[in-house]
């Protein structure tokens, strides 16, 4: 489409036009899915009413006076599942380039409303997807099923919608460690939901996340237009809005990983943690623990999503075992501390405490921070924690808002996504 001048302003009224206002007064608007929102390719400029006159019958780059409009970017905004050094994997022997046993354990502190593990949970990869065998803080809600039944309980039944499609973490099988991919088929009430073709094996309280199908409704027959999906495969971070779907804070927790060993070793002992995250993309870090008497934890840096494996690099005779801790990552890069607001608890971060800025200049590897950012909010990290910590709970919400500076915003293209998404993962 070519480019155009306009006097303006544009005005998008989605579903305020409503035909029967004046003949049937307090009738249903008609609601259109595709009604909003708008949405800008590098934003919203906001052109400098001191460049007249506008100069309307020419298009060159910088030919236009203008501040680009800069909005809070929600980010997250969840309640995080409570720091443990077991969540990953029990103590247990190691021996090296053997990946340690994970955890399956079904979810024994589930709280209503905070997110907490998944087990099996499906993930894109390209046009397809891999199974990840945890998922931490998955979901953006909570639930609690019945096994074979189609009700399921739920905190707020308005966060579904008739058709969407959700994955139940842990009840694909009787066992609990594989997630359900279903669809919602209808709400009652302000607490229930039921769920149709695919019902949960098991009853649990379990996170509820959303699947990667949004309007399947409106998709092509197949036997007129060639292949349509008709099903969601994979986990999804996204929320149905008009004709996108955003980024949906409440499922873009990321944290990193804590390693201990019963009795300090002599030797150091590290192990690869490989996964992937918040994006589904894959990552990989080593965390060592230091070889002397006194050393029994050592944390990650990098803010992981999915864990795929835990491989120690040495054999110990010392249980070694696995678990998360208080840090979290910005799934934006954040260049300067200033350009995030975050607030653990309900109570706003004043100051760079905590704080650790996206690895900048310099390519990751299996040893450097993370390649967003991160913030530690409790002692469990591999740095200081905010002045005003943050108890990891399954009771306290952990809220951030990004604000990217103008030159990451304009900068990133599909050709450069360094400048929004920060330096390639290793």
């Amino acid at each position: 489409m070519a480019d155009s001048n306009f006097r303006g302003p544009v005005n998008a009224m989605g579903s305020l036009e409503n035909a029967n206002a004046t003949t049937s007064p307090g009738s249903q608007v008609p609601i259109d899915p595709l009604d909003g929102p708008s949405s800008f390719y590098q934003g919203i400029c906001w052109p400098d009413p001191r460049s007249v006159p506008f100069p309307k019958d020419g298009f060159r780059p910088g030919q236009l006076p203008a501040i680009l409009y800069l909005g809070d970017m929600w980010t997250v905004d969840a309640i995080p599942q409570a720091t443990s050094s077991t969540t990953l994997a029990a103590a247990q022997a190691v021996t090296a380039n053997v990946a340690m046993a994970l955890s399956t354990v079904a979810v024994t502190n589930f709280s209503s409303g905070a997110a907490s593990v998944a087990y099996g949970v499906p993930i894109p990869v390209g046009t397809s997807f891999t199974i990840a065998p945890i998922a931490l803080d998955f979901g953006f809600t909570t639930g609690t099923t019945v096994a074979n039944s189609s009700a399921v309980t739920v905190p707020d039944s308005t966060k579904f919608t008739v058709g969407q499609w959700v994955i139940l973490g842990n009840v694909a099988n009787a066992a609990g460690t594989a997630s359900l991919i279903t669809q919602i088929q209808s709400t009652s009430g302000t607490t229930t939901v039921y769920v149709g073709s695919n019902l949960p094996a098991t009853a649990l309280g379990i996170p509820i996340g959303a699947a990667n199908l949004f309007g399947g409704n409106f998709l092509p027959p197949a036997t007129q237009f060639g292949p349509s999906a008709v099903s969601a495969i994979a986990a999804a971070n996204r929320l149905q809005a008009g004709f996108t779907r955003v980024l949906n804070p409440s499922e873009m927790l990321a944290r990193n990983i804590w390693v201990s060993i019963a009795t300090a070793a002599n030797t150091a002992v590290a192990v690869l943690v490989s996964g992937w995250d918040a994006w589904f993309t894959p990552m990989t870090e080593l965390i060592t623990l230091n070889a002397t008497t006194s050393v029994t934890s050592s944390f990650g840096k990098k803010a992981f999503k999915y864990i795929n494996s835990l491989v120690p690099t040495t054999t110990v005779a010392q249980n070694v075992y696995a678990g998360i801790g208080d840090t979290f990552g910005f799934p934006f890069r954040a260049d300067e501390w200033v350009q995030v607001q975050v607030y653990a608890g309900g109570t706003a971060v004043s100051n760079s405490v905590g704080i650790t800025t996206a690895l900048l200049n310099t390519a990751a590897t299996q040893t450097t921070a993370d390649v967003r950012g991160t913030i530690q909010v409790n002692v469990n990290g591999a740095g200081s924690a905010i002045s005003n910590v943050m108890t990891t709970n399954n009771v306290n919400r952990l809220a951030i808002i990004q604000n990217p500076g103008v030159w990451n915003q304009i900068s990133c293209t599909p050709n450069n996504l360094a400048p929004m998404f920060g330096t390639a993962q290793v």
